[in-house]
């Protein structure tokens, strides 16, 4: 499931993974639709620590950013 995802990120991953899952489920969607996981893998290897850096992440437009931005960080900056 965890498609090249190194040991030591495992628990970032799924971290980033339930808080897309919570969005989804609050919002009524797929979590497709909150971010890819391609995108969720970009955070993972980049580790943006601002919202800056946020936007840098491909999948991250404007709308995204100011919706879940802050959420996602979050979870970066926690694990």
């Amino acid at each position: 499931e965890s498609k090249g995802i190194a040991p030591g990120d495992a628990a970032l991953w799924e971290a980033l993974r339930e808080a897309r899952l919570a969005l989804a489920r609050e919002q009524g969607v797929p979590p497709y639709v909150i971010f890819h996981d391609a995108t969720l893998q970009e955070m993972l290897s980049h580790r943006p620590t601002n919202l800056d850096e946020m936007s840098m992440i491909s999948g991250v437009g404007t709308r995204k950013l100011e919706k879940y931005g802050e959420a996602f960080l979050k979870v970066l900056l926690a694990g």
